[in-house]
C-alpha cells in the first residue's frame, strides 16, 4: 500500500469525488440519526441504523453524481 503509482487526478475529479463522499455521508449520518429517533431511542444511533441508512441514501447517489454538485466534465487537465 506504500508504492507509489504514477497516476495524474485531475484536481476536479478528486473534489468532485470528496464532495460525493461527503454528501454521501452527511446523508447516511443524518438518516441514521432520524432512525434512532424513530426508534423512540435518539440518543442511541447503532450500526443497524447507519446500515438501514446507507442503503437509502445509496440510491439517492447516482442522481447526486450526475446532476448534482458545482463539477462539470466540461474542464480539462491543463
Amino acid at each position: 500500500m506504500c508504492e507509489q503509482a504514477d497516476l495524474r487526478i485531475d484536481i476536479d475529479a478528486a473534489k468532485a469525488l470528496i464532495y460525493w463522499k461527503s454528501l454521501f455521508a452527511d446523508e447516511v449520518a443524518a438518516r441514521a440519526r432520524l432512525l434512532a429517533a424513530e426508534s423512540g431511542q435518539p440518543e442511541h444511533v447503532t450500526l443497524t441504523h447507519y446500515r438501514q441508512a446507507a442503503q437509502i441514501a445509496v440510491r439517492s447517489l447516482p442522481a447526486a453524481i450526475l446532476h448534482g454538485g458545482p463539477f462539470s466534465d466540461d474542464h480539462k487537465v491543463a
